[in-house]
This record gives structure tokens, sequence and C-alpha cells, in this order.
């Protein structure tokens, strides 16, 4: 019982301590700001101290303030953490402790980074999607040979489904209504869980698209044909399909 608490402890706090550095991650990216750089007060620009640096006990410790300058620090600061956290708590229920944990933790976190950048940007970062292609080519090769034929198949034909869908569907409405980076995106999950995944993917990540996308602009007051960042819902879809396995539909594909 005692290593199961501690093991679940640990778990729990690696997920907050990724949750914390995913997005400051992100927001360097999305500011073109050295990831190397001390982590410090995006209004005074000072440095940050060791308690504010442990996730979710530095914000509430210091009142989700700068303790320099006492300018409010951004609430999806301890929301990011959590949420990420309960991500890697799940699949840590689903792996256990074994190398699949590792891998797929790397791989998920990988995607974590992505649809936190495509929610505040619209875009597909290249930096994310090189890591994950590298780690995962690197990881087949040496551990699961047998799968890299498939996962091969499943980055190339990913990626052109969703190509072909971009085409026409700017062919018909005569406005772009995905982007190249949506196309990279699905090639990932080829690559990561092989062909067999894409148009279960495709298909859940529409799904909650289509109800999360439609209530973020019911609630933002946008008009119903704006444009929102699909890559979110497309990694939730994909977490969904990896996740869940007998879900509804999945045997059509």
């Amino acid at each position: 019982m005692g290593i199961t608490i501690f093991l679940w402890s640990v778990v729990l706090f690696t997920g907050l301590l990724f949750g914390s550095f995913l997005f400051t991650t992100a927001i360097r990216l999305e500011s073109g700001k050295s990831l190397l750089t001390p982590s410090h007060c995006d209004h005074c620009f000072k440095k940050v101290g060791v308690i504010g640096l442990i996730p979710i006990i530095g914000y509430l410790f210091y009142k989700g303030r700068c303790r320099h300058c006492g300018k409010e620090v951004s609430k999806l600061y301890p929301l990011t953490e959590l949420v990420n956290a309960l991500f890697v708590l799940l699949i840590f229920y689903k792996t256990g402790v074994s190398s699949i944990f590792i891998q797929q933790f790397v791989l998920w976190e990988v995607l974590f980074l992505i649809a936190l950048l495509d929610f505040r940007t619209h875009l597909i970062f290249p930096q994310p999607v090189v890591v994950g292609f590298l780690f995962q080519i690197t990881w087949l090769t040496l551990v699961d040979p047998i799968l890299l034929r498939d996962a091969l198949i499943g980055l190339f034909l990913g990626a052109g489904i969703f190509h072909f869908i971009s085409y026409f569907y700017q062919l018909i409405r005569n406005r772009q209504g995905l982007g190249e980076g949506d196309a990279t995106l699905l090639g990932l999950f080829g690559l990561f869980w092989g062909w067999q995944v894409l148009m279960p993917v495709i298909f859940y990540g529409a799904f909650t698209g289509i109800i999360g996308g439609g209530l973020l602009l019911l609630v933002k007051r946008r008009k119903l044909d704006s444009e929102i960042p699909f890559a979110p819902w497309l990694i939730l879809g994909g977490f969904l399909v990896w996740y869940f396995p007998a879900l509804p539909f999945l045997n059509l594909f």
C-alpha cells in the first residue's frame, strides 16, 4: 500500500511539474524567447523564487501574484498543471509501471504541448513535432522495430488524408478550412500508433471539436463560422481512441 501511494504521488507530481514546464515552453515558443531563460514574472521580469517554481503550491503560497511586483499570475498556469497531471495519471493507470508508460508519457506530453500552442496561436509549431518524430522513430527502431512499417505508413497516410480534405474543402467553400499543421498532426498520430487509428481519430476529433468548439464559440459569442483551433480537439479525440479501445463505432473502421 505504501509503495502504491508513493508511486501515484510521484506520477501526480511529475504531471504537475511537466504541466508547468509545457505551459512555460508554449509561452516562450509563442513569443520567440529562448527556452533556456530562467523562469521570471511576465510583468516585472524578475526571477521566480524556489517556492514559486513548485507547481500549484507556489501559486497558492503567493496567492496567485508575483512576490516582487504584486501583479496577478495567469490562472492558466495552475489550470494547465492540473489538466496535465490528470492526463499523466490516466496514462499511468492504463500502462502501469512499464517501459510503455515512458513511451506514452513522452508522446502525449508532446501532443499536449502542440494542443497548448494551437489553442493560443492557431498554429502547429515545428519544434514539438520534430521532438515527437525523432523520439518515436528512435523508440521503434531500438525497442519495437516490428511496428516501424505500420508507423511509417501511418505517417504518410495520415498527413495525406488531411491534405486531401483541406484541398476539397477549399475547392468547395473557396476558403481554407484545415491548415498544413493539422495534416502534420494527423501524420504524427499515424506514426505514434499506426495507420489503423487514423479514421477513428478523425471521427472522434471531429466529434469533440463540434461539441467543444461550438461551446467555446457560444461562450465567447462568436459566429459559428469563426476559426477555431482543431488540434486540441483532434488530440482529445485521439486520447479517447487510445484510452478506450472499445468506444462505439471503432469497429466500423
